[in-house]
């Protein structure tokens, strides 16, 4: 029977709360290091004292009284394994607990990719681009979230182009957060990936012949693109954020159109100057409320494409947008006004982008286009105020 080690409490020389202590030697502590404990009185230290006493009496001082010789072996192997880390048995067990517990639970990757789905007020164009990522990475599928390392995203994502690789590791990125504040994971793996270098790409615009080709197709095929052209083309507007315009929040007696931040990709409201050319092609169309936009995302795709088809002309991705920043910095050269019209934050990334992608001899026929009756009249009509 090992024998009782001697315990005894100690006054302490100030005079605090707890003024009595008991102190452990490594050989019998918990934690396999010197423990101190506090006490009000005397009496609870030689209390505890006692307790510790009768424990190493019944247990032993490492257990070795009650395991029987195939624990004991282990538990001798599992310390010798771990003296170079500086770490007891304890400390071990206590991590892989939590982390046996944290697995418990999460969620498996797909159930994750569900829940990060239907949270919060998604775009439909961020759904969309939420549901393409979890198709893609079927190798994940099954696995929990907090299993998932930067190894296991690395392979999923091998046969992916620089670009996709980007954008997958932004929405992945989202994912892990959005996991990690519901206890679903415990870091973002995401953060140990590299995004993909990429060759930098000249943005492309339409030009001014390009341009009046498309409205004028749609002024005669279909005139219910017009004013989402007009203002996709002449303020910049995304294409997300035209679709979700109503006609109440533009304004073409004092010649603006106000972006609530409901509507806006940043969720900052904005205000953006109608020129006279934008309300040209708008005036005609102008309602008092209703959306700009009459119809859903894969419609106006669908009548875009066909549109262009009917010019010969290719598709440009944002083109529309791009052509209003490039044309429109050309013609004034206000890259700040240009940022508050675009929603940007940052005026030297604006510049790059657009400075010079067009000349003002250009920028001059560009915002030369009008609709065939104000050609015709060389007036440009817009509604009355209403009472």
């Amino acid at each position: 029977m090992p024998r009782s080690p001697k315990l005894t409490p100690v006054r302490s020389k100030w005079a605090t709360a707890n003024q009595w202590s008991v102190s452990l030697p490594p050989h019998i502590s918990s934690n396999g290091k010197r423990q101190r404990f506090f006490f009000k009185t005397k009496v609870d230290a030689e209390n505890f004292c006692e307790t510790t006493r009768t424990r190493v009496q019944n247990f032993g001082t490492k257990g070795s009284a009650i395991l029987p010789p195939s624990q004991q072996e282990q538990a001798a192997n599992a310390l010798e394994l771990l003296a170079p880390f500086r770490v007891t048995l304890n400390e071990v067990v206590t991590d892989w607990i939590s982390r046996r517990q944290a697995a418990e639970a999460s969620i498996p990757f797909e159930a994750a990719m569900d829940g990060f789905m239907e949270w919060g007020r998604r775009s439909p164009s961020y759904v969309r681009s939420i549901r393409q990522t979890r198709n893609r990475l079927t190798s994940l599928h099954g696995k929990k979230l907090n299993t998932i390392t930067p190894e296991d995203l690395t392979i999923a994502m091998d046969a992916m182009t620089g670009s996709v690789r980007n954008f997958t590791i932004r929405i992945l990125g989202g994912l892990f957060n959005w996991g990690t504040k519901r206890g679903y994971c415990a870091d973002n793996p995401c953060k140990r990936l590299d995004l993909a270098l990429r060759d930098s790409v000249e943005i492309e615009i339409f030009t001014p012949a390009q341009v009046s080709s498309i409205l004028s197709a749609a002024e005669k095929h279909d005139p219910q693109l017009v004013p989402y052209l007009a203002v996709s083309f002449f303020c910049g507007i995304r294409r997300a954020e035209a679709l979700r315009l109503d006609w109440s929040a533009i304004d073409l007696h004092e010649n603006f159109v106000k972006l609530p931040a409901a509507i806006t990709k940043t969720r900052k409201g904005r205000h953006i100057d109608i020129s006279e050319t934008c309300k040209a092609w708008l005036a005609p169309y102008a309602k008092d409320s209703g959306r700009v936009t009459p119809f859903s995302e894969n419609v106006l795709r669908k009548r875009e494409r066909e549109l262009r088809s009917r010019c010969d002309l290719p598709a440009v991705k944002h083109g529309a947008r791009h052509s209003f920043a490039s044309y429109w910095l050309a013609r004034h050269g206000d890259i700040n006004q240009l940022c508050r019209y675009l929603g940007h934050d940052d005026p030297e990334t604006t510049f790059k982008h657009y400075a010079k992608a067009a000349t003002k001899r250009e920028a001059e026929k560009f915002w030369a286009i009008l609709p065939k009756a104000a050609k015709a009249k060389n007036v440009v009509a817009f509604r009355k105020a209403s009472a």
